[in-house]
């Protein structure tokens, strides 16, 4: 840099000296230099915006005006007056403003993606004349990054998953059956009406139900490692909604649940395993029965339990919504949901929604959640409509018999 500039500062003590010739070649020079970083700046996947300290913009490459939605040709203008009136903007201004140079993870919900954004300054003699925001679209490295991290957390059930099918379930199975052998023996030969008999039925009960819930446990491990044997067939999808919805409406009920249904395509049919897509479905829906069920001890809830499922295609995408009005998530555990072992339900194994994952990928589709603390989630399930040539995943790590 220095010796850029002293070589034109010699050139303009020089000027009136220099040939006319010279002078050509200096030009076309710069023209050539300018024109190369030109096109190497314009092309880079990076959005780049430099700006000075009074906030003006002295230079803006195409990546960044698409990805803040800035005109073209902003040179000269403000970059508060540029950047949009929404989240990202706002927090770019004041990530701006705060000189804060530590990268940061932005999600740009309304088009779906992660930006990475990066604050530095730009430094000239020893003094900072100005600022360079990069920007760079990360969405398709952090959700690889995302599946790997859940590929990685499912690897370490292996060792844990076979030591307890081992060790827990055939001892439970034989404390289950003793269980009901004491039990008959009691019935037999006990009053039915003494106090004592009504005790050890009340501890049996007790038993029998941890017994059960150990069982669920140990099931909810083992379906994590097991092979997903998938078999792939065309199923209507809005009939597979609808027979959900009637599998689980006693459960609907007797918790005062409204279920609205909307289809924008009817008969939609899929190639699926209606078996692991079903139990998806009756996962979601259970989960955000609970997370109504948390509003009753929450005062600033009055609102009706309502779960809104919608069914629509976009692009190449059947995309299911199921929307719930319950107590949502905050930021926190949001980005926990769909971690193994993970949970806030005081029995939950932390699998429940690691294994809908699971199927919703083997099916070579994806799922996504957006909550707001105190207003409700909403679970986005997308599938493929066209699966001819595709072929479907195996995320298995351990087949066990």
């Amino acid at each position: 840099m220095n010796r850029t500039n002293q070589f034109f500062d010699k050139i303009f003590q020089n000027f009136d000296k220099v040939s006319d010739a010279e002078k050509k070649k200096v030009f076309q020079r710069l023209s050539t230099l300018w024109y190369s970083q030109n096109i190497i700046i314009e092309n880079l996947e990076e959005g780049i915006i430099a700006i000075d300290n009074e906030g003006m913009i002295q230079g803006i490459n195409k990546k960044a005006c698409f990805l803040f939605s800035i005109p073209r040709n902003s040179e000269g203008e403000s970059l508060s007056k540029c950047m949009p009136d929404n989240d990202i903007g706002k927090t770019i201004l004041e990530l701006v403003n705060s000189s804060d140079s530590e990268t940061k993870l932005l999600k740009d919900n309304e088009n779906e993606r992660i930006l990475q954004i990066n604050i530095l300054p730009i430094g000239e003699s020893g003094r900072i004349i100005g600022t360079l925001i990069k920007a760079f679209d990360i969405t398709k490295t952090y959700e690889s990054a995302q599946k790997l991290k859940r590929a990685e957390q499912l690897a370490s059930l292996t060792t844990l998953a076979a030591g307890v099918a081992h060790e827990i379930k055939n001892p439970l199975g034989s404390i289950s059956i003793y269980v009901q052998l004491i039990d008959k023996i009691i019935k037999k030969n006990m009053d039915n009406d003494c106090q004592c008999y009504k005790d050890f039925k009340e501890y049996s009960d007790i038993i029998k139900e941890e017994i059960g819930r150990l069982e669920d446990t140990i099931n909810s491990f083992l379906f994590s490692v097991r092979k997903l044997e998938l078999n792939i067939e065309d199923v209507n999808i809005n009939e597979l909604i609808l027979s959900t919805i009637s599998f689980l409406k006693y459960e609907i009920e007797k918790n005062n649940v409204s279920i609205d249904i909307k289809f924008d395509k009817d008969n939609l049919i899929l190639k699926l395993d209606e078996r692991y897509i079903k139990q998806a479905l009756i996962n979601i829906i259970q989960n955000a029965i609970d997370a109504m069920n948390e509003n009753k001890d929450n005062e600033k809830y009055d609102k009706k339990k309502e779960i809104y499922i919608k069914l629509k295609t976009i692009d190449n995408y059947a995309v299911i919504s199921i929307k719930d009005t319950g107590i949502g998530m905050k930021e926190e555990t949001l980005n926990k949901i769909f971690e193994p072992y993970f949970t806030t339900k005081r029995h939950g194994t932390g699998l429940g929604l690691t294994n809908v994952v699971r199927i919703i990928e083997a099916h070579n589709g994806n799922i996504t959640i957006e909550s707001e603390y105190e207003k409700g989630s909403e679970f986005i399930i997308k599938l493929p409509l066209k699966q001819e040539n595709q072929k479907f995943l195996n995320t298995d790590l351990l087949d066990y018999a």
